[in-house]
């Protein structure tokens, strides 16, 4: 059997598409997977070191809990990302947001920020993913004027 350069096009054509889709498996509900992966990856790695800290100075015990909150709030957006819809995904967004501020407002205070970089980073790609991705979702940014919505732009 003799296949021709015409037929092997066509059949990568025709294959394209379905290639094309399997790469486009690193989103989910628009958040990058990397991303969340990433920022549960960091906040664990920043209470992990925040946990040994503690242990070591009995001070830190609520900057720890903090930094264990906004592990748990990470990880638990990253189940909603891969399991729920797009409202759910943006509630435990808010959840996480306001994990991450109080955080931060700890390290602002309390420690070298040098140390929260990579989990700040990692968050802020997230918070970008869903700002940008998920606004739609969000009515409080739509009540708020935060966000415009507006279909043919977005």
């Amino acid at each position: 059997m003799r296949f021709g350069l015409k037929t092997i096009v066509i059949a990568v054509l025709q294959l394209a598409p379905i290639l094309l889709a399997s790469c486009a498996t690193t989103t989910t509900h628009g958040v990058t997977v990397q991303a969340v992966d990433r920022l549960e990856r960091q906040a664990d790695a920043f209470a992990s070191d925040a946990r040994r800290e503690a242990s070591l100075n009995h001070r830190m015990s609520a900057y720890a809990q903090h930094a264990q909150d906004f592990a748990d709030r990470a990880h638990d957006f990253r189940q909603a990302v891969a399991t729920a819809g797009d409202q759910d995904v943006v509630l435990a967004f808010h959840s996480l947001w306001r994990s991450y501020h109080a955080l931060s407002d700890d390290v602002s205070s309390a420690h070298d920020r040098a140390d929260f970089k990579p989990a700040m980073e990692a968050f802020a790609e997230v918070q970008r993913d869903v700002k940008n991705k998920y606004a739609y979702a969000d009515s409080s940014l739509l009540t708020t004027g935060g966000y415009q919505h507006d279909p043919y732009y977005n």
